[in-house]
């Protein structure tokens, strides 16, 4: 099996797992990550490639630009309190207390690095805590802070995790420095976001017709993070507020063939791009494998 076939198989994977994941009440990304990690025990999968470089500016504008199809600037708004607390000050206390613990637990390992891997893990799933809570039948307003703040924690998180790798590279860390560089990111992606939002809406309502202004949509996302990173500032805060300025403005209230059409879009791609993401998680295996040859005590142990 070569990669190609290999991205296909992932494709209809990530199809047949909707429907299989509501029989066994089990998140399609659950299925997709065991099915990707099934392959990589088969010899004849190849070992995937992909440039780690390549890999948020391709799978994260269209993952943020579907989720926040599903919500509104006036969710958001209404519960801004929450979401806020949820996305900035629980994800940055769970990174301070992961490196707490990594910093104490694991010998040699600096305070930057403890950061890094506290940033990496702080932000919570929201596709499981969406699927949990749809399961539980939480009530709309707990679910919408949960979707807000799924949205906005990597944010967050990505932020701090490229302050800590710096730090860890420099061997500098200034935490008032750090604010800065938070406050400066944040601030070049609502410009850049609301920026290409509002061109890409006067843009739609010149071409008019719906395909094109769906296949619009889908520069977008691409082209805000883009702009943003080569900025220096975050493109996730630049996709999110391109697309929930789109949200409002794109198309009309009596437009329902291109809001139909858009949502039925997005919602395929969302759909493929999650399911070839976790089935690429379940394929690090063969990397997982190849490391741990003849380590597999002591990362046990650890882990």
């Amino acid at each position: 099996m070569d990669q190609l076939a290999l991205f296909f198989t992932l494709m209809l994977a990530a199809i047949v797992m909707v429907p299989l994941g509501d029989r066994v009440k089990l998140p399609p990304p659950v299925l997709m990550t065991l099915f990707g990690g099934v392959l990589a025990l088969i010899p004849q999968v190849p070992n995937v490639r992909i440039d780690p470089e390549l890999i948020l500016p391709l799978v994260l504008p269209p993952l943020l630009y579907a989720a926040s199809q599903r919500t509104s600037w006036r969710q958001f708004a209404a519960n801004r309190r929450a979401i806020s607390l949820l996305a900035v000050a629980l994800v940055s206390v769970t990174t301070a207390a992961v490196a707490v613990v990594v910093n104490a637990v694991v010998p040699g390992i600096t305070v930057a690095a403890a950061c890094a891997l506290g940033a990496l893990v702080a932000p919570p799933d929201p596709v499981a805590a969406t699927a949990v809570a749809g399961s539980l039948g939480l009530p709309r307003r707990m679910i919408s802070i949960l979707e807000g703040e799924g949205l906005f924690n990597d944010v967050n998180a990505i932020v701090l995790y490229h302050v800590a790798v710096a730090a860890a590279l420099s061997g500098e860390f200034s935490l008032p420095h750090a604010a800065l560089e938070l406050v400066e990111s944040a601030v070049v992606a609502l410009v850049v976001g609301l920026a290409l939002g509002w061109g890409a809406n006067k843009l739609m309502g010149v071409v008019g017709d719906a395909t094109l202004q769906i296949g619009l949509s889908l520069l977008v996302p691409f082209a805000s993070y883009a702009l943003a990173e080569e900025l220096h500032g975050s493109g996730v805060l630049a996709v999110l507020t391109c697309a929930l300025f789109l949200a409002e403005h794109a198309f009309e209230a009596d437009d329902v063939k291109a809001r139909l059409a858009g949502n039925t879009f997005w919602e395929i791609v969302d759909t493929l791009v999650t399911g070839i993401a976790f089935g690429l998680i379940g394929l690090e295996l063969h990397h997982v494998f190849n490391v741990g040859e003849g380590n597999w005590g002591p990362m046990l142990r650890d882990a």
